[in-house]
Parts: C-alpha cells; sequence; structure tokens
C-alpha cells in the first residue's frame, strides 16, 4: 500500500513534522509504503501535489482544517482516499469522522478502514480563481474575526487567539444588506445578519449551527440569522449554544445543491475557519454541490 503523508509545518505550534514521522514509523511496521511531504505556501496545490500523489493508495493529512481544505480538490481529482491525522486548532474534519492524532490509529484505519465518498462545495466568484468548500463558509461576525485574525496572527492559533479579534469586530459589527437563493429560488431578499453555508454538522467551539447538515446527501444547508449589530450577533450566538436557534421565528434554514448570495455591499467571507485565497471582499457568490467528489477514508465499524 502505497500512502502519501504530507503535513502543515506550522500546525500544532510545529509538531505536524513529529507526528507525521511517527504515522509513517507505525505504517512501515504494517507493511506500509509511507512517503512524507510538507505542503507548501500558497494555494497551487497542483504544483507540488499533483505528481507526488498519483498512483497513492491513501493521502493522510497531518494539520488542520486548513490542511484538508488546501489537499480536497487534489485528492478529488486523482480519487485518492484521505484520511485526517488532527493536528491543528479546531479538527473539524477529523471530528466529524472519529479520526484520532494516534499513530497506531491512523496506521490501523490505513489498514482496515473503508471508503466513504463525501461532497465537496465549489465557491465560484466572478473573476477569481474557484474556491473549494470542504467543511462550511459563512458571512458575518465569525468571518470578520477571522479576517482579523489572518491579519494579525504571528504564530500558531488556538481558540484563546480568537478573543481579541471576536471583540474587535463585534463592536464594529454593522452587516450590509444581502439577497439570497437556493436552486433559483429567492430564499431571503436584503437580509442583514448571519449567513451560514454549511456542507457539514461541525462549527468551531462546537457551536454547530446547522446540526441537521450531512456530508453525504448531495445537498448543502443555508442558515440566514437576522441581525443589525454585534448585539443582535451576540443573540443568535446564545441561542446557538443552547440549540433554540433553529425554533426562533426568524431564522431561516434550507437544504438546495447551489446558493447564490448577492451583496448590495461586498462583504468579507470565510472558508473552514480560513480566509478565501483572495481575501478582498465579495459583491456575488455562488456555492454549489460536487456530489460525493471527495473519497475519505474513515476507521472500520467493528
Amino acid at each position: 500500500m502505497s500512502v502519501l503523508v504530507i503535513f502543515n509545518p506550522i500546525s500544532g505550534a510545529g509538531r505536524a513534522r513529529g507526528i507525521a514521522e511517527a504515522v509513517q514509523a507505525a505504517g512501515r511496521e504494517r507493511g506500509l509504503d509511507l512517503e512524507l511531504l510538507p505542503t507548501s505556501p500558497g494555494f497551487e496545490t497542483d504544483r507540488w501535489l499533483r505528481e507526488p500523489l498519483e498512483g497513492r493508495d491513501a493521502l493522510v493529512v497531518v494539520g488542520g482544517d486548513g490542511a484538508v481544505r488546501l489537499v480536497a480538490a487534489e485528492a478529488a481529482r486523482a480519487g485518492v482516499p484521505l484520511l485526517h491525522c488532527p493536528a491543528g486548532n479546531e479538527n473539524l474534519f477529523a471530528r466529524e469522522f472519529g479520526m484520532r492524532a494516534d499513530p497506531g490509529f491512523v496506521a490501523e484505519t490505513l489498514v482496515r478502514g473503508e471508503v466513504r465518498r463525501v461532497d465537496l462545495v465549489r465557491a465560484e466568484v466572478d473573476g477569481r480563481p474557484d474556491e473549494t468548500v470542504v467543511l462550511m463558509a459563512s458571512f458575518g461576525l465569525d468571518a470578520e474575526a477571522v479576517h482579523d485574525l489572518s491579519a494579525t496572527r504571528t504564530g500558531s492559533v488556538n481558540n484563546w487567539t480568537y478573543v481579541g479579534p471576536t471583540l474587535r469586530q463585534w463592536w464594529r459589527f454593522h452587516p450590509g444588506p444581502m439577497s439570497v437563493s437556493v436552486d433559483g429560488t429567492l430564499a431571503a431578499r436584503e437580509v442583514r445578519g448571519l449567513l451560514i453555508i454549511a456542507n457539514s454538522r461541525q462549527y468551531a467551539a462546537r457551536l454547530d449551527p446547522a446540526r441537521e447538515a450531512l456530508m453525504d446527501d448531495g445537498l448543502v444547508d443555508l442558515m440566514i440569522l437576522p441581525c443589525r449589530s454585534g448585539i443582535g450577533a451576540l443573540g443568535w450566538f446564545l441561542r446557538i449554544w443552547f440549540g433554540t436557534h433553529q425554533r426562533h421565528p426568524r431564522s431561516i434554514h434550507l437544504k438546495g445543491r447551489r446558493i447564490e448570495v448577492d451583496a448590495t455591499e461586498a462583504s468579507r467571507w470565510q472558508v473552514d475557519g480560513d480566509p478565501p485565497h483572495d481575501p478582498a471582499p465579495v459583491g456575488r457568490i455562488a456555492f454549489e454541490v460536487m456530489e460525493g467528489a471527495l473519497p475519505v477514508l474513515v476507521p472500520a465499524v467493528d
């Protein structure tokens, strides 16, 4: 079995390399052929990943959700099953599939795991390269905090490093109006607030606003939580925490294959917990499901 193990050198405050080497050793004990490859700066994965990935039986990603997103499109193109060895902050992809940062567990999954095909979401922005969404994307306070942190971070991140950016953005948060369509039907006109496009139920800090979202149903979930300020956003986050947000009469939850967002004022958005490759605000963007695009190697169920 030929396995490529990629690792993000800065994930886990630099621990990812050591974890990758431990995975390699555990795999070799089971007779597997594992090659290590660090991720490269930039987002043009075809330049550094496409050739090493050809002919592999599996791809192990040692890093966080950003590393998974970085390589997901290439793994889908090559048809190589992906296994996440979590070494980032939230590790939502690993949480979704019960994957652990244990070298023995990773090696055992490589030997005995099962392949499951899950959806990806393509984000289309006029005049820019498409973005791949693995877990979720959003507009609103969380997106503003993600951009703030990205502009000010100096090293690895944890949940505490988001406190300052979130407070700064909360104070000044006044979202612009957006119109949203699902499969060609208008879902909301000129609405202001929090907008979440979810391919997975997982979300940062276990808030999980789209708890019915599934990664293998061929649909993407849309959550719209209307508000006009940081105070209103705080109210929604509290409702999400207590699980009451979907019962609120102003919340909107829909599913579809294509979601189109038209912002009256260009707005910033985040994807899988990071700014998109082009962080400039967008006016129009569409999200379309790529059903069953990504093969994932999941732990075997005994």
